[in-house]
């Protein structure tokens, strides 16, 4: 059960959980469009479905992350999730950071995320970001 209302909302916490530590990745990818993009402010660029579970798949291995909902506001097809997301990497450098992503939702997968965070905290804890030299 999750804290929301909506199905569009829901899916985009589901998504999200499934980017924490003990989150199910494919659970969470298959939530995606095939032609889903991914933006972040860190590396303002847009991933593909394929590199954003490249960049994912490669930031669990060195930072596991919790991820707290603060709120959620579900307009349409619009969602924004607003969260904190905090971790240690293995070399013991915490990542603590607010976030807010907004979600487009079309028939019932997820077509774009757009993730704004703390971008100094995030090249503390992930120096070698897949991304960053895109």
């Amino acid at each position: 059960m999750t804290p929301f209302d909506g199905p569009h909302a829901e899916l985009a916490w589901m998504f999200l959980q499934s980017l924490s530590e003990d989150g199910d990745l494919d659970e969470g990818f298959a939530l995606l469009s095939d032609d889903c993009t991914y933006w972040s402010l860190f590396t303002r660029i847009s991933f593909d479905k394929a590199t954003l579970r490249q960049s994912v798949n490669s930031r669990k291995q060195t930072l596991g992350l919790s991820i707290d909902l603060r709120r959620c506001i579900n307009e349409g097809d619009t969602v924004v999730v607003e969260g904190d997301a905090a971790g240690t990497n293995t070399d013991g450098v915490r990542y603590d950071s607010p976030f807010v992503c907004i979600f487009e939702i079309r028939d019932g997968l997820i077509v774009s995320m757009r993730e704004y965070s703390d971008t100094r905290s995030q090249a503390e804890a992930l120096p070698e970001s897949p991304g960053r030299d895109f």
